[in-house]
């Protein structure tokens, strides 16, 4: 039998609150502890999404810079020699028509904060020969990185996965969320260890969080029915 009020259940069902607690903590399904954890997922995602939101600022930053300087104009995607994939040119596509529907004027700079942390990750992939095009000239923007491309995008694509499942308001209590911690931190250090460690000060919320878990329902550790 649930530890929850009517009123309770209420909410629960009403928020799908259930979704984001560990089952074998609750004394039902629709358990009052569900509400609790709930509250907790909302502060830890509003965390680390503050974090995500300063990678993708440095990302856009960084590689901007130098793909501008390199092909020598600020709408450097539209640069003649510069081959991009159907995908790349397509997010490009998709942020001037969201600018243009908005009456945003469609200046490199709107464009490249419209697009998303996607378009940024992507353009560290493979690509077409996006090593040759993309990558030697933009990894000089990541001064904190001594390695292949492969490694970086491989983190990045983790942290996008990680940044869409807080985005979704999927559950992300259940992953191990002090390595995805540090993995942000790690990531936006790449670009600007200054940035990094002014990031990891500024976030007294997320190690708090971490440390004040939801626990079990008190009637399930009390062998309640």
């Amino acid at each position: 039998m649930s530890c929850a009020t009517a009123d309770e259940l209420d909410l629960i069902r009403m928020i799908d609150a259930e979704r984001y607690a560990d089952p074998q903590d609750l004394c039902a399904p629709y358990c009052r502890q569900t509400l609790i954890w709930s509250d907790w997922e909302t502060d830890v995602s509003k965390a680390m999404y503050e974090m995500l939101r300063t990678l993708e600022n440095a990302l856009r930053c960084a590689i901007s810079a130098r793909l501008s300087a390199h092909y020598g104009r600020d709408d450097w995607w539209d640069a003649p020699r510069l081959r991009l994939t159907y995908g790349t040119v397509s997010k490009i596509a998709e942020a001037e028509e969201k600018l243009t529907r908005a009456g945003v004027p469609l200046t490199p700079m709107a464009i490249q904060r419209e697009v998303s942390l996607g378009f940024w990750v992507s353009l560290v992939g493979r690509g077409d020969d996006y090593e040759t095009q993309l990558w030697r000239p933009m990894k000089a923007g990541f001064p904190g990185y001594r390695g292949r491309r492969e490694p970086l995008h491989r983190r990045l694509n983790h942290l996008r996965l990680l940044r869409n499942k807080v985005a979704h308001q999927d559950r992300i209590g259940g992953r191990d969320l002090v390595t995805d911690r540090q993995s942000v931190l790690t990531a936006i250090g790449y670009v600007s260890e200054a940035v990094a460690r002014r990031v990891e000060a500024a976030d007294t919320a997320m190690p708090l969080l971490l440390a004040n878990r939801p626990g079990v329902c008190v009637q399930r550790e009390g062998g309640g029915s």
